[in-house]
């Protein structure tokens, strides 16, 4: 913006009519070398009205530009708070004098966790405990903007089974095994919640089995340890598959059907139109289960079932 520079003809002839008035355009020749190209510019701007040319009041003036400024301010501050975090969150840029840093607001995780959905390439592996943190706003697997990657990326994750009432981690499970290469076990207890991505990075509570501050690691010696536990939780876990063999013989192969669609999350509209029934019936079907597992809800009917019929 020319107005900007200090020693702009537009500023200089701004400044002018601010200090002299309104004044003919022929007799500017001594302020500026082109008077009337600079007062096209101040007149298209909005800084000159009139005929002869005056000043606009300064703040009128350029309340537009200011307004356009802090606009582009604030868009420069998102731009370099996602960058920083991206820079945080790469394995390519651990400080070596600060291994481990801490994530102390929900938001800072969300926004770092979001970030590791959509840039795992290689392997994910996830310790998930009660009470369960929902990560609101956090990238899900079929919304990756590389799905070639993350299709190639293998995805193991632990739960706690008393986590599986909450829906959101039914939503995290069912993408879970959407994702290629997606595996997951159950487990009555886990020691801590724990996160590792790519073998580069992860994420676990200051203090175990606590919430935050999380602790964001780099260093490959601890993140080392970390996956050496992470793999003894794994082997222990016991795989989740939807065999119910297990289920009680009154159950027809309906209910059935119906059990395995409540278990992965899905609605009864959903559940109608994959097992070809109506809503209704589905629901119906649901509320007989409950009564049989000895539970009011249908959280407590996915825990219940998958901790005892699958």
């Amino acid at each position: 913006m020319p107005l900007t520079a200090d020693d702009s003809h537009e500023l200089r002839l701004y400044k002018y009519l601010i200090e002299h008035g309104p004044t003919p355009a022929e007799n500017l020749l001594d302020v500026v070398p082109d008077p009337d190209h600079t007062l096209d510019w101040l007149l298209g701007h909005g800084f000159v009205i009139g005929d002869p040319p005056r000043a606009r009041r300064p703040r009128h003036a350029l309340t537009p530009a200011v307004s356009e400024a802090a606009h582009a301010l604030d868009r420069l501050k998102q731009l370099m708070q996602d960058l920083e975090q991206r820079y945080e969150a790469s394995p390519h840029y651990a400080n070596a004098g600060e291994p481990i840093s801490k994530l102390t607001s929900r938001e800072e995780l969300t926004a770092v966790f979001g970030l590791l959905q959509k840039t795992a390439r290689q392997e994910w592996m996830q310790l998930i405990t009660a009470p369960f943190i929902p990560m609101a706003g956090a990238h899900s697997p079929e919304q990756s903007t590389d799905p070639v990657s993350a299709h190639k990326c293998r995805r193991r994750v632990v739960y706690e089974r008393e986590v599986m009432s909450n829906p959101e981690v039914m939503d995290g499970l069912r993408a879970t095994l959407r994702w290629g290469g997606g595996e997951v076990r159950f487990t009555d207890r886990l020691p801590t919640k724990l996160l590792i991505v790519d073998n580069a990075v992860a994420l676990t509570p200051a203090e175990e089995r606590g919430q935050l501050p999380m602790l964001m690691i780099h260093s490959a010696p601890l993140i080392a340890g970390q996956i050496s536990r992470f793999e003894e939780e794994w082997e222990k876990a016991i795989p989740y598959n939807m065999d119910i063999s297990g289920a009680p013989p009154d159950l027809d192969p309906q209910d059935l059907k119906i059990l395995q669609q409540v278990v992965a999350g899905e609605t009864d509209k959903v559940i109608a139109r994959v097992c070809e029934s109506s809503p209704r019936t589905v629901g119906r079907r649901i509320a007989r289960m409950r009564e049989m597992a000895g539970v009011s809800t249908r959280g407590q009917l996915i825990h219940y079932a998958t901790k005892n019929w699958l």
